[in-house]
């Protein structure tokens, strides 16, 4: 046999299996993915709930795939340094970025980036929801979302709640229940959410949107109004939603994601949501996002885009009446 029939034999077979494969539908690009290592992006300072989420993450798709996953930190600006960082590598699926729904509704409406949140960036999976738990100092003269509301129409003004600041889900909570009840709150943003927690429990403020007045609620130093949203949260398990005190429909949620560039080819961010989910569906998984606060989610790639859009119409909304939004 000559050089040249082996070499053209060889060419025949390799043509063959490309047949084959694009004939069963499954790309060669995707067969081959991962085939090098894949770069982790946290926008946040490490030892966060973003990178907790990362590192566990990270752990199991480099078992499940065989390759590195290096958790690549780029905190600053909210999680715009570290966003904009990642629109700046390749789009070929090799680069993650840990978010969150604020990338998506949020951030990209009150703070410059080079990037559209609906165009540019994809969310893959829903890897859980942060309960944002309405919780009130025990002053307060309410014991359910119903007499909150009827004690602040009552009360015009007299009620503050604290925040980590403009433009947080926690200030845009407070936003979302004062238009849906037709009530007037005063907000006082804090430096963090540690602070405003305490302004709280000292009764500087009375209202406190988010998940850590868990532990306070429970102890009696806060009182438990309700959960924004449609579910429930086991740490909290005997705490009705909005939905279920009367207020229907979409609340503001802060939930965790990982993205991909929108560039990136179709195949590679369908076998990440199917990898990325099979990894939370692992119970022991379950249980360590359930111990990070979260309320543990599944969804597919489709829901996880619908999320993203829903949040980036409600809370663009709430954003542009509160006259935070500026113009990228």
């Amino acid at each position: 046999m000559t050089s040249f029939d082996t070499t053209r034999r060889g060419f025949l077979t390799a043509a063959s299996l490309l047949s084959t494969t694009a004939l069963l539908g499954f790309p060669a690009f995707a067969q081959d993915y991962p085939s090098k290592k894949i770069d982790y992006v946290v926008p946040y300072n490490a030892g966060g709930m973003s990178d907790n989420i990362s590192r566990l993450i990270g752990e199991k798709l480099a078992a499940a795939t065989g390759q590195q996953v290096i958790n690549d930190y780029k905190p600053g600006a909210g999680g715009a340094i570290g966003a904009n960082y990642f629109m700046s590598t390749p789009a070929d699926g090799y680069t993650l970025l840990q978010s969150t729904n604020s990338f998506y509704g949020i951030i990209p409406l009150v703070t410059k980036v080079q990037y559209k949140p609906l165009e540019d960036l994809v969310p893959l999976v829903l890897v859980g929801d942060a309960p944002m738990v309405i919780a009130v100092n025990p002053a307060v003269p309410a014991t359910n979302l119903a007499e909150l509301i009827a004690y602040a129409k009552a009360n015009p003004g007299a009620l503050s709640f604290g925040t980590a600041g403009k433009g947080t889900v926690g200030h845009l909570s407070g936003e979302w229940l004062q238009k849906r009840a037709g009530i007037e709150l005063l907000h006082i943003p804090y430096n963090g959410t540690p602070a405003a927690l305490q302004a709280v429990l000292a009764n500087e403020a009375q209202i406190l949107f988010g998940p850590e007045s868990a532990e306070h609620i429970a102890a009696g130093t806060l009182k438990g109004i309700a959960v924004l949203g449609d579910t429930r949260w086991q740490q909290l398990p005997n705490l009705p939603t909005t939905v279920e005190a009367g207020i229907e429909g979409w609340a503001p949620r802060s939930w965790h994601t990982v993205s991909i560039q929108a560039k990136a080819p179709e195949e590679v961010k369908t076998k990440l949501n199917a990898l990325i989910n099979k990894i939370l569906e692992e119970p022991a998984v379950r249980e360590r996002v359930a111990s990070f606060g979260l309320i543990p989610g599944i969804a597919s790639y489709d829901e996880v885009q619908q999320r993203a859009r829903d949040d980036n119409e409600q809370f663009g909304a709430l954003i542009r009446d509160a006259g935070l939004a500026i113009a990228n």
